[in-house]
């Protein structure tokens, strides 16, 4: 199935499938813009080629908390995360997001 359009992506965290999720929105032709949250993990091939292939990237200032309809506890991650974008609307982007923490774009 193609992916087009505006992407929001918050892929499962668990190896091999960020993996598979970040090569499948790369290979994508048809986006025209994307957000994607994931944990910071610079370190790794998936997280390298996704900020090759972004136009800016949000290191939020605090952890993102993750709500759960049926749960009572909030989750929060053990690693903090990152905002990638890419698209034509960098401005309303950075304009958004650097109130969240520090923006960088290329």
């Amino acid at each position: 199935r193609l992916w087009a359009g505006r992407i929001w992506l918050n892929p499962p965290y668990a190896q091999p499938l960020i993996s598979q999720f970040v090569a499948k929105l790369i290979s994508e032709k048809n986006i025209t813009q994307a957000v994607v949250l994931v944990n910071n993990a610079t370190e790794t091939q998936w997280g390298q080629d996704l900020l090759r292939w972004c136009n800016a990237v949000c290191f939020p200032a605090g952890r993102i908390k993750f709500w759960h309809p049926r749960k009572v506890s909030v989750s929060v991650p053990l690693q903090g995360q990152m905002l990638c974008y890419r698209g034509k609307e960098l401005k309303k982007f950075v304009a958004t997001f650097d109130k969240q923490g520090v923006v960088f774009c290329k």
